[in-house]
């Protein structure tokens, strides 16, 4: 008897030692980060500089990036109970003008930006007090899109005033979809021809017409480029950070690089284009080419005379690669080496750039804000879990 009750003891006990949950080699780096990340608030906003005379004060952006992750890492039902996230989103709610834009002063350069960031943030806390307050937001974003015939329409920008961007307008896709817009929704289609238009695929419908577009280059003037074929993007169709090819005809191709080209899969995806669809799979194609997690890439030209381009925006570019890719539903990628397990390869990745702090910093390049620990922080962060995701 006391033998088959120690037998019983053990079985128990391994049995408890079965269900204990398993500690994933990111738990603590993701836990570190977002300690990190709670201590900059001060009384639940997170600051930036002013670029006007370099004082600290409180951002409405700089907070709704902040407090994604923050809520995305507690229990669905308890978030809009947090404290924290409490005090972040009444702020958010706080700076929302009449037309449903999160704007800081009497106009803001960056409304489109500033509020998609934020809706963003209050669809991951999901607090039901905030229902009119993401329905304006909501409306807000679609008076942002781009109604004017040729190469820029359908896409967002920064404001009215400014030029669509791929940037911006996955954001505003993201933010929408998220907020409950169907992609059946006329502005969803709409978006769909600008991302045509961004994609070096002469193939797409948007290009029939030949494709080629009259872009004002900072360096070249006026000139006419037209798209290439290897299914990456630039920053707007027939603009590239990363700089434009000349062919032999005199007419140029944008170059394109990896953050933009995982937005335009990300954008792709959450507009209806599936997976097997042949724009998406060449996307893929060039991601499969360009694998890498060690820089932005598509900036190799660049670094020919500015060596620290290939780091450009390389934590933005984790953030969009994870969630692009997740989106898809892609667990594999296809390259020259064989199969990668890109989540494996990108949580290493970042994991090895982590501080001692618990925080993020692109040592390399202060290009796009990401030499600001707090920015860099909350693109690992935001990349990590979507990593986690399924």
């Amino acid at each position: 008897m006391r033998n088959i009750a120690v037998l019983l003891l053990f079985s128990l006990s391994f049995s408890f030692a079965e269900k204990k949950p398993v500690q994933r080699p990111d738990s603590s780096a993701i836990a570190k980060g977002l300690a990190w990340l709670k201590a900059q608030a001060k009384d639940g906003k997170w600051l930036a500089p002013d670029p006007r005379n370099g004082k600290m004060y409180p951002n409405a952006a700089f907070t709704a990036f902040a407090i994604t992750p923050i809520a995305a890492a507690l229990p669905a039902g308890k978030r809009k109970d947090d404290p924290l996230v409490r005090q972040a989103c009444a702020f958010l709610v706080a700076n929302m003008k009449e037309d449903g834009a999160i704007r800081q002063g009497a106009a803001s350069k960056y409304d489109n930006y500033f509020t998609c960031a934020a809706l963003l943030a209050l669809e991951t806390v999901d607090d039901p007090a905030h229902a009119e307050v993401r329905a304006k937001m909501r409306g807000f974003i679609k008076t942002m899109q781009r109604r004017e015939n040729g190469r820029i329409e359908g896409g967002f920008g920064y404001n009215t005033a400014k030029s669509a961007d791929l940037s911006n307008t996955q954001f505003a896709i993201e933010a929408l979809r998220a907020a409950g817009v169907p992609e059946s929704d006329p502005a969803m289609q709409k978006a769909l021809k600008y991302l045509e238009r961004a994609q070096n695929r002469s193939e797409n419908d948007a290009h029939k017409d030949g494709g080629a577009m009259e872009v004002q280059d900072k360096e070249k003037g006026k000139v006419k480029v037209v798209p290439g074929n290897d299914g990456s993007a630039g920053y707007e169709p027939g603009v590239s950070k990363a700089g434009l090819r000349r062919l032999p005809d005199g007419t140029y191709i944008p170059r394109g690089y990896g953050s933009m080209t995982y937005a335009l899969l990300k954008c792709y995806i959450l507009v209806g284009v599936k997976p097997d669809d042949a724009r998406v799979k060449s996307v893929l194609s060039w991601i499969g080419d360009n694998y890498t997690w060690d820089e932005n890439p598509g900036f190799e030209h660049t670094a020919k005379t500015r060596p620290e381009a290939v780091y450009w925006g390389l934590y933005y570019y984790y953030m969009t690669a994870a969630k692009a890719l997740r989106l898809c539903g892609v667990d594999k990628i296809k390259t020259a080496d064989g199969a990668r397990d890109w989540r494996a390869d990108l949580r290493t990745a970042i994991l090895k750039r982590q501080r001692a702090d618990g925080s993020w910093k692109n040592g390399h390049s202060p290009r796009w804000n990401e030499s600001m620990p707090l920015i860099a922080t909350c693109y690992s962060l935001i990349a990590l879990q979507e990593t986690r995701a399924k």
